[in-house]
């Protein structure tokens, strides 16, 4: 049960504002005099969106919009669940179908995986790399005894890990954040997927693998800056001329 999960607090996590700032920046930290962009604009930035541009003109855009319009509103609610449990609040009645689908898939994955989380350091946390980029992890602490970044994800059907690469980008990212604030050495990602049907899955990495993962991570971070996206704070207006490659130690 989550209420006997012990809620430790090793780290003083930083407050980050967040701001949507629109096209072409997108979703931005503010840390300081920093504009840092998030985790996921950098994925979205740098994906393959040919499947998903064929499969929105197979139905029509204007469906394609409602069901991801859908799908992140089941997932917000999901993640209020899981949020609100681990810190002891109470959740409020649902009022829609889709906040009841997320309350569902939230308790479903509390249910099955929370027996596994040993010790919780952190919930819905903000990290970031100065000057290069920031996020929210759902969870960091001790999974199956050891020190992991842990993301919660919901899903219309089954995954297939090599569908789920950005996932592993996404636990790499803020498993490299982590670990350059506070000089820790997380090499264990984890993602709990609840699935509409009922059914749950579970996908670690750890090892040379998640080590592939990082190096990956910060090959994407690099192209953003050097390929379309806004140059690296403090580093001049031209991202290309004045981009630095960063790769952080890692060969």
């Amino acid at each position: 049960m989550v209420n006997l999960i012990p809620v430790v607090k090793k780290y003083e996590y930083p407050s980050l504002q967040r701001k949507d700032l629109g096209w072409p920046e997108g979703r931005r930290y503010i840390y300081g005099d920093q504009k840092l962009p998030s985790v996921t604009t950098i994925i979205s930035k740098t994906k393959d969106t040919e499947g998903l541009d064929a499969w929105a003109e197979r139905i029509g855009k204007e469906n394609a919009e409602k069901i991801k319009n859908d799908a992140a509103a089941v997932g917000t609610h999901m993640h209020n669940v899981i949020e609100r449990m681990v810190a002891y609040r109470d959740l409020p009645r649902p009022t829609n179908w889709l906040m009841t689908k997320g309350y569902e898939m939230g308790y479903r994955l509390v249910n099955t995986y929370f027996s596994n989380i040993n010790e919780i350091w952190g919930s819905e946390v903000s990290v970031y790399y100065s000057h290069k980029y920031a996020g929210t992890t759902d969870m960091i602490g001790l999974y199956k005894g050891k020190l992991a970044v842990i993301d919660f994800k919901q899903s219309k059907k089954p995954k297939k890990v090599e569908w789920i690469e950005d996932y592993f980008h996404q636990l790499a990212a803020y498993a490299l954040a982590h670990d350059k604030l506070f000089d820790t050495e997380i090499n264990f990602g984890v993602i709990l997927v609840s699935v509409q049907d009922g059914t749950t899955q579970e996908f670690t990495t750890t090892g040379y693998e998640f080590e592939n993962y990082k190096k990956a991570w910060l090959k994407r971070v690099d192209d953003f800056y050097a390929e379309g996206g806004l140059p690296a704070p403090n580093t001049g207006s031209n991202g290309n001329k004045n981009h630095t490659k960063i790769y952080f130690g890692i060969k």
